[in-house]
C-alpha cells in the first residue's frame, strides 16, 4: 500500500511512520514538500503521488501560541485537513486524521475517554479550529 503522511517532521509522523514502513511504500512530508493550505498543491502533490491512504499528522500543536496566532492555526488544522480530504476524494484515497480532545469542552474526568459522538465545545482557538478541520472532512468526503 502507498501510504502518505503529512507533518513528516513530528513525533505522530515518525510513530506512525514507524508502525507502517516495514509492509509499505511511504510517501513522507514536511511543510517543505506540501503545503497543506494550498488546496492546489495538495491536488497536484497527491494526483501525481496517487497515495492509497493519507495520515494526516501535521497540525498547529501549541495550544497556547494558537490564542495569538489564531489565522496560521485556522490555516494548517481547519483548511489543512478539509484540503487533504478534497484531494483524497478526488484519488479515491482514504484519509486518517487525527484530531484532538480540545474539540471537546472539557467536562469529563481525566480518567474519563471521549466518544467521537460526545457533545463539541472547545474553548480554545486551538480546539475550535481542529473541530472545523473535522467538520471540512465530513462534508468533502
Amino acid at each position: 500500500m502507498k501510504i502518505l503522511i503529512t507533518g513528516a517532521n513530528g513525533m505522530l509522523a515518525q510513530a506512525v511512520k514507524a508502525k507502517f514502513e516495514k509492509e509499505n511504500e511511504l510517501i513522507l512530508t514536511d511543510v517543505k514538500e506540501l503545503d497543506i493550505t494550498n488546496l492546489e498543491s495538495v491536488v497536484n502533490f497527491t494526483t501525481d503521488k496517487k497515495p492509497d491512504l493519507i495520515i494526516n499528522c501535521a497540525a498547529y500543536t501549541n495550544v497556547d501560541g494558537a490564542e495569538q496566532n489564531e489565522a496560521i492555526c485556522e490555516k494548517v488544522n481547519a483548511e489543512g485537513p478539509t484540503n487533504l480530504a478534497i484531494a483524497a476524494n478526488k484519488i479515491g484515497a482514504i484519509l486518517v486524521h487525527i484530531s484532538t480532545d480540545y474539540v471537546f469542552g472539557g467536562n469529563k474526568l481525566v480518567e474519563e475517554s471521549y466518544s467521537e459522538d460526545d457533545e463539541k465545545g472547545p474553548e480554545s482557538v486551538y480546539g475550535k479550529t481542529k473541530l472545523a478541520g473535522e467538520q471540512g472532512i465530513e462534508k468533502n468526503t
